[in-house]
């Protein structure tokens, strides 16, 4: 399995819980043709970097969305749809309205097998 997240944030002027729903509906839609089998949008709360006992405040951006897919190629597949010309006026309408984008990938930690001598 992997983990696609985007965190982001809203520019200023775009409505957010307008925009929110709408990427949310559309990528519900659009991803789910190409192998997410879930996605879940977060709001940053708050946070802290360093230590519990010496913690800094962090900043992050506001809104992370994670979508789950039933792996690399799937992902890659969207990826691939999301910058042909047949996406070209869903990306503007998402990229134009986000700033401090950042995208993740993250795929099972899966243990090592125990080798014995046995």
């Amino acid at each position: 399995m992997l983990r696609v997240v985007h965190v982001y944030s809203i520019k200023p002027g775009v409505d957010e819980q307008s925009f929110v729903e709408w990427l949310d509906s559309q990528l519900d839609e659009i991803t789910r043709r190409f192998g997410c089998i879930g996605r879940t949008t977060w709001i940053f709360l708050d946070g802290f970097e360093g230590t519990y006992d010496r913690p800094r405040p962090a900043r992050r951006p506001r809104y992370l969305n994670e979508a789950f897919w039933v792996g690399e190629e799937a992902a890659n597949n969207f990826r691939k749809w999301l910058l042909s010309p047949e996406a070209e006026a869903f990306r503007k309408r998402w990229f134009d309205s986000i700033i401090d984008h950042t995208v993740l990938r993250y795929v099972d930690y899966q243990l090592s097998p125990v080798v014995t001598d046995d």
